[in-house]
């Protein structure tokens, strides 16, 4: 009897023990710790190189020509622009930025243009004691440009690796007008008309907008247009070998750009971005 009731029980526990285990095997398994994150070293820091040209536009175009005889009595003089002209500009930069998110970043640009060709043609009219006499004057010279801007842009989403942006900027545009000659008037009066360079500091200001392609994970490469104010500039006094052949005059221009620019960008890290917590569904 003893030993009916010794195998009765030995039976229980172990029909027990099996349903313990069936049961533990229903139960969901407990879910998986999310990994740390990977430490992200070189935050959203980058690098930028760009290369382009610029269509460079002259307005408000002035002169001070006013011509004076020996005495220093002025003429009754008029002076028209016939002609008024600059050339194109290349530029090359250089730049370091941040990527806030996958929406917002900023860089700080330094680019230097080179040297643009200015033309500029005035026929002239002056009287004194009613005679009146007529001069043509064509002046040359050459105009470079160290541009430094901090910019912001709005990147507008990510379709097939492209990632079309808009941006602005706000800065100093350093310019340096030099060699300016005239020849004409002050040629007839003596000799060629020439200033001394010009050295001028202005606010400048952008807009742009354009499309970047990713290369790789950290190189993305950037097509855009940029529209660049960049103030006017005044020359120094021309001056001649006649004491009264130029009239110290002095010519200035607002001078702006439409850019159309290539670039690359090289990112070192990623920047910081919310992830959503991991979720297992059963």
């Amino acid at each position: 009897m003893g030993r009916s009731k010794a195998l009765i029980l030995a039976t229980l526990v172990a029909a027990g023990a099996s349903s313990a285990a069936f049961g533990a095997d229903l139960l969901p398994p407990p879910p998986q710790l999310e990994p740390p994150a990977p430490m992200d070293v070189g935050g959203g820091w980058y690098l930028r190189g760009d290369v382009g040209v610029g269509a460079v536009q002259m307005s408000n175009w002035r002169s001070t020509l006013q011509p004076f005889d020996e005495t220093g009595n002025a003429f009754n003089a008029v002076a028209v622009p016939s002609f008024a002209s600059m050339g194109d500009q290349t530029f090359g930069g250089v730049g370091v930025g941040y990527q806030f998110n996958r929406w917002l970043r900023a860089d700080i640009t330094g680019e230097y243009r080179t040297e643009a060709s200015y033309r500029a043609n005035i026929m002239s009219a002056w009287t004194l004691n009613n005679p009146t006499s007529f001069g043509a004057d064509s002046y040359t010279a050459g105009l470079s440009t160290a541009l430094f801007m901090a910019n912001a842009y709005v990147d507008l989403g990510t379709w097939y690796g492209v990632t079309p942006f808009v941006g602005a900027g706000v800065g100093l545009a350093s310019h340096k007008l030099a060699g300016l000659n005239d020849v004409g008037g002050g040629a007839a009066a003596g000799g060629i008309g020439i200033a001394p360079d010009t050295n001028q500091a202005n606010f400048a200001w952008v807009v742009m907008a354009g499309l970047a392609l990713n290369v790789t994970s950290n190189l993305k490469m950037e097509l855009g247009y940029r529209y660049v104010d960049m103030g006017s500039i005044t020359s120094n006094p021309i001056q001649c070998a006649s004491p009264n052949g130029c009239y110290r005059e002095t010519q200035g221009f607002h001078v702006a750009s439409q850019d159309v620019r290539l670039g690359f960008r090289y990112a070192f890290g990623v920047a910081p971005t919310y992830m959503p917590p991991l979720v297992t569904k059963y």
